[in-house]
């Protein structure tokens, strides 16, 4: 009889433990397990009944905890793993646990965090692991975690693992349990997950890492979700969110990547990526820009405090406090080739020979930019000076309100038509002096002036280049773009002036060197008077040439120069950026780097430097050291050698050589290009080719 009383779900005799099949819920859970009709002597175990009280009751449970996940997780996000609800929260019976994968999984424990192992209280309320969750870590740390699992709720975001939480988790089990349910729900969720993540997604938070932002859109993913704060005219639709917008506009301008790229990666067409586009560009300008660029964005007062220098304070504004200090240029747009010849002609620039567009850039002393006019026509009448006469006469964005009398505008050679119009508005002006017609070089007054322009001037030149980062404006630009380039420049000049830092910071010793510059100012060069006075440059039989391979034991009593006092030398980075190609390519093997010392003259050098420009060309170089270790002085003979505000390039050049790097060994490696490019010019003679065909013997 025993035979009689077998389970009929598990197959096994329990005589003691037999119970009948009678509800309805039970029945259906056993025909489910067996596949056919019951029969009036079926019996189930206690064991499979208790099996089946645990399935139903986890039904339950999934029914009761639904409203857990809506407090805990928003649902309104558009992640990367987008998973149907959980379809087994239903009236449907779960299978039993029975088949073993060899899947790592978590414990199923409702009292203890999965992820922390910390134990749920009153405090830190656990919370079920949602559905995309468990998919997420399935797919990147092979990990299985089951439906009724918990963790707490700092854990999850946008439904999702953070990044740290994600790799915090742990398998406890090297095998899992499952039943049929949970292999067609976990294979369901990856494909889904699978088919709808885009290749790049901006809605999720997780999807990318910092850096895949920065490259992208030239902001960090913590800048990106400040810039899209700022948004609220545009309108969300089901194709794509607002961030996606932003994020494609971002991409395009930083990138430079043609529309129907950007459709493949954003997985959008391309008259979807236009639109995205249009988008963006209206809602940026509306709720963005207009407080982070322009004129009427920051009041005089504000700008003098926290965007004026105080090096350009103490070279141009007399230490005054209320004279707003900007600087202004020109930056070139290249367009296509249009088949409207009056706008070529009109575009046309002949000194780039290209057509273009210009936007003048007005920038403060520490790179920030004021306001950027424009864009303007490149043809002769639409020169740096007709540029700015016409934005004053139009007083566009209410210029001339803002600025001030005594305010100070620098400018390059470029403006020097507006010069007098600019002085008749009241404006001080302040740019480098023209060299003079048949001179070859500037005397030393003019050439100390010019250094204190440049010594400020040159963050415009840098704001351009910050510009032209974004690959959008570096390449040539689509003609339909045309209409919305000046937008598009705004924008990338707000975002910069939001995210980007200073390019020209403050520093204590600011102030002292302005002043040290203005003394030096007033002095003569001692070493260009001696050398013209007697005739240095022209003797040839005063010098002795320094052998190159013994130049530490020939100039063993040089000055020791530190980095520190090179800058103090120079008054400035960019020459000692010069120096070391300046030296390279006179160490090298076809290099003729001439040194001399002078046999009547005590402790002077004279160096031959090549032009890096002509190879016609060729500057000579002189420097005079006291026997206590100082730079008594120099002279070059290029167009700006004569100054002692500062010094040029080739004489920093021969500092750093003599003074730092032979003592330092620091000239680093270089690539040799010219071994890769041919020279036309250099054609092997007929005893060379006749050397080379000759057999070896």
């Amino acid at each position: 009889m025993a035979k009689d009383y077998k389970c009929v779900v598990c197959g096994r005799c329990h005589l003691k433990s037999r119970r009948k099949i009678t509800t309805k819920a039970l029945k259906q859970f056993v025909r489910k397990r067996i596949e056919r009709n019951l029969e009036e002597n079926d019996v189930i175990c206690e064991k499979c009944r208790s099996i089946y009280r645990k399935t139903l009751k986890n039904v339950n449970n999934e029914q009761k905890d639904s409203n857990c996940l809506s407090e805990c997780i928003s649902d309104d996000s558009d992640s990367e793993f987008v998973i149907n609800t959980e379809e087994a929260v239903s009236t449907k019976i779960l299978s039993p646990k029975q088949i073993e994968l060899n899947i790592s999984s978590t414990h199923t424990s409702h009292r203890f965090c999965i992820v922390c192992k910390k134990e749920g209280t009153s405090r830190n309320k656990l919370c079920k692991v949602p559905l995309q969750a468990r998919t997420q870590a399935f797919i990147k740390n092979a990990v299985f975690i089951d439906g009724n699992t918990r963790c707490c709720k700092h854990h999850l975001s946008e439904q999702l693992f953070d990044d740290t939480s994600l790799q915090a988790l742990t398998a406890k089990y090297t095998t899992t349990y499952m039943n049929r349910s949970d292999i067609t729900s976990l294979l369901e969720n990856v494909r889904q997950t699978l088919t709808t993540s885009h290749i790049l997604n901006f809605d999720n938070p997780l999807s990318l890492s910092d850096g895949d932002y920065y490259n992208l859109t030239g902001l960090s993913k913590q800048q990106f979700n400040e810039l899209s704060s700022y948004i609220v005219s545009a309108r969300q639709t089901n194709v794509r969110s607002v961030r996606t917008c932003i994020a494609v506009l971002l991409t395009k301008l930083r990138t430079g990547l043609p529309n129907h790229i950007l459709g493949t990666i954003f997985s959008l067409t391309k008259s979807q990526v236009q639109r995205c586009i249009h988008s963006a560009r209206v809602s940026l300008m509306q709720d963005f820009v207009p407080h982070f660029i322009g004129f009427q964005h920051i009041s005089h007062e504000d700008f003098v405090q926290n965007h004026t220098t105080p090096i350009a304070k103490t070279l141009f504004a007399n230490d005054s406090e209320d004279a707003a200090i900007i600087v202004m240029d020109g930056t070139y747009i290249y367009l296509q080739k249009s088949a409207d010849y009056e706008f070529l002609r009109l575009s046309y620039s002949l000194h780039k020979n290209r057509p273009l567009v210009k936007q003048m850039v007005i920038v403060g002393t520490d790179g920030y930019i004021l306001s950027v006019l424009g864009p303007y026509f490149a043809n002769a009448k639409n020169n740096d000076a007709a540029i700015t006469k016409h934005m004053i006469s139009v007083n566009a964005e209410g210029m001339n309100e803002w600025l001030e009398t005594s305010d100070v505008c620098v400018v390059d050679r470029g403006f020097r038509d507006v010069i007098d119009f600019l002085r008749e508005q009241g404006y001080n002006v302040e740019m480098p002096v023209y060299l003079k017609k048949g001179s070859k070089q500037h005397p030393v007054e003019e050439a100390n002036a010019s250094r204190l322009v440049t010594k400020v001037r040159w963050v415009v030149e840098s704001v351009n280049a910050r510009i032209k980062q974004w690959r959008f404006f570096d390449k040539v630009v689509s003609n339909h773009f045309i209409p919305i380039i000046g937008d598009l420049l705004r924008i990338v000049c707000a975002v910069c002036n939001k995210f980007r830092p200073p390019l020209a910071g403050t520093h204590p010793e600011d102030k002292s060197i302005a002043e040290a510059m203005l003394e030096k100012m007033q002095k003569g060069n001692a070493i260009q008077k001696m050398v013209t006075e007697e005739g240095l440059l022209t003797k040839r039989t005063i010098y002795k040439l320094v052998d190159a391979s013994n130049v530490l034991d020939e100039l063993a009593d040089f000055p020791v120069l530190s980095m520190d006092k090179l800058r103090e030398i120079t008054m400035g980075v960019y020459q000692l950026k010069q120096a070391p190609n300046y030296v390279r390519e006179h160490e090298g093997e076809d290099g003729k780097f001439e040194l001399y010392v002078c046999k009547i003259k005590e402790n002077l050098l004279k160096i031959k430097i090549q032009s890096r420009h002509s190879n016609k060309l060729s500057h000579t170089v002189f420097i005079s050291y006291s026997d206590e270790g100082d730079i008594k002085g120099w002279y070059c003979t290029c167009k700006s050698g004569a100054r002692v505000v500062g010094c040029c390039a080739h004489v920093a050049s021969v500092l750093w050589y003599l003074g730092y790097q032979r003592l330092e060994q620091q000239s680093g490696s270089r690539r040799d290009f010219k071994t890769s490019v041919l020279d036309a010019s250099h054609i092997p003679s007929s005893d060379e080719s006749d050397c080379d065909s000759l057999p070896e013997e």
